[in-house]
Formats: structure tokens, C-alpha cells, sequence
């Protein structure tokens, strides 16, 4: 039986934008999964793949072919994929399911590997004080709601989603520079209460490891400027980077 060997990550927000930068985040990420491809069992994408997804019934924007197209042959080798919806992910339907074999989750996660528990969220709408947030989730995961979007030719749908996109980008930002990671540290702790061993989710973009009583919370950072992550050998957990240099650099 193959090793154990469980990865996760979240807040790429790919294709967020063209240019040198972009692409050579881009051209990291696929490096990386076909570095660990060989050993990956579990990928774990706990929110916020690209900067914005949004599920036409018969199209699928371009600028993620390449991706998509990564993922599918993972998932052939063999690779158990699952990917959480995060705040830019406006609109999961069937296509990760149905084309890619990618097991899809709307909110938690939540299941048990080597005998471990475990307890996936992308975290969005944790803070308590994002109540604003918290309202405009309920309107953009409204069924109603996502059915008249997708009215919208993509040629005007996909540009007003991506600028929506970067409008919550920077709120969330903004709320991230605070720093303050005590309601998700409190959150985390009241799973470990429930019997969860372990806690990850991501949308801080700021990588945390919180140890408390045998029991781990990883924050997963993201893959944008500290490029973190986590994996699971099947007896422990632990929160790592691209660049081991990046480590210092976090808040």
C-alpha cells in the first residue's frame, strides 16, 4: 500500500491578473505539483484556487485550461483531490466532479486519514467582526442568484466577476494586515473540543501553526508571495514553504 504522502494548500488566486509576476507564480505551482507528483496521494485545496470562479453550464474560461487540464491527470494517476469553496470561488457546480474527478465541498470538509481528524474550512467569515461578509456570502451562494448571473454572456460575466474579485481581494486584505488570528485560533480550539486532531483552513494569507493539547491548527498561508503549505506523512502534520527563507518573512 502507498505511503500516506497528503498535501495542502490555499489561496493561490490564479490568473489574477497578466504579467511577469503572474506567470512565474504560475510557473512555481505546476513545478511543485509535478515535483511531488510521483509520491502525492491527497491534494487538498482549501479555497480560493483562482481568483474567481464562476460555473457556466457549457463554458469554461481559458486562462485556466492549463490547470484544469494538471489536475485531470493527477486525479488519473490516481491522486484523491478535494477542493473547498472559498470566498472567490462565487459558484461551484459539476464540473470538477463530473470532468475531473475532483470532489468538490461548499463549505467544511471534514474526514479522517491514519486514524487522524480532520476539519477543513477555508475560513471565511470567521473574524467576528465580518459580519458584512457574512450577508454578502448568503447572496452570492443564493441558487436564485447565480442562475441570473449566469444570464450574462461570460464576455461581460467573466470581466464583472473578476472585478468583483479584486474588490473583496482588497477588502480582505485590508482586514488581513490587522494580523489579529485570535478568533481563528478560538475557532480552531473549539474543534479540537469536538474531537477534531486536526484544523486547516487559509483565507488570512498569513501561515500559522497553533499546537494546543496534541492537537494542530494550521493556517495555510498562501501561494502568492510566501508560497506555504502543508502535508500529512500520515503521522504528523507540518506547515512548510516553497523557500524556507519565506518563513521569516511572515507577520
Amino acid at each position: 500500500m502507498k505511503k500516506i504522502n497528503a498535501y495542502f494548500i490555499s489561496d493561490l488566486h490564479l490568473a489574477t491578473h497578466p504579467g511577469p509576476e503572474e506567470m512565474e507564480q504560475q510557473d512555481k505551482f505546476i513545478k511543485f505539483i509535478n515535483e511531488i507528483r510521483s509520491d502525492l496521494t491527497h491534494l487538498f485545496i482549501v479555497g480560493d484556487l483562482f481568483d474567481f470562479w464562476f460555473e457556466y453550464k457549457n463554458v469554461i474560461p481559458k486562462m485556466y485550461f492549463q490547470f484544469l487540464y494538471l489536475f485531470r491527470k493527477l486525479t488519473d494517476q490516481g491522486v484523491e483531490i478535494h477542493y473547498l469553496a472559498g470566498n472567490h470561488d462565487f459558484a461551484l457546480g459539476t464540473f470538477f466532479d463530473e470532468e475531473l474527478n475532483i470532489s468538490t465541498h461548499l463549505d467544511t470538509y471534514i474526514f479522517e486519514l491514519a486514524d487522524k481528524k480532520f476539519y477543513l474550512y477555508h475560513g471565511d467569515g470567521v473574524a467576528k467582526k465580518d459580519i458584512a461578509y457574512r450577508f454578502l456570502k448568503r447572496i452570492l451562494r443564493n441558487k436564485t442568484n447565480q442562475k441570473l448571473f449566469r444570464w450574462l454572456h461570460p464576455d461581460w460575466g467573466i470581466p464583472f466577476a473578476k472585478f468583483v474579485s479584486g474588490s473583496s481581494r482588497k477588502y480582505t486584505n485590508q482586514l488581513n494586515l490587522e494580523r489579529d488570528e485570535s478568533d481563528y485560533i478560538e475557532f480552531a480550539e473549539q474543534k479540537f473540543e469536538e474531537g477534531y486532531d486536526y484544523v486547516l483552513m487559509g483565507h488570512r494569507h498569513n501561515p500559522l501553526k497553533h499546537n494546543k493539547d496534541g492537537h494542530t491548527y494550521i493556517n495555510l498561508g498562501d501561494w502568492i508571495t510566501l508560497f506555504s503549505y502543508a502535508v500529512f506523512d500520515g503521522e504528523q502534520l507540518d506547515l512548510k514553504f516553497l523557500n524556507p527563507d519565506n518563513a521569516s518573512k511572515k507577520v
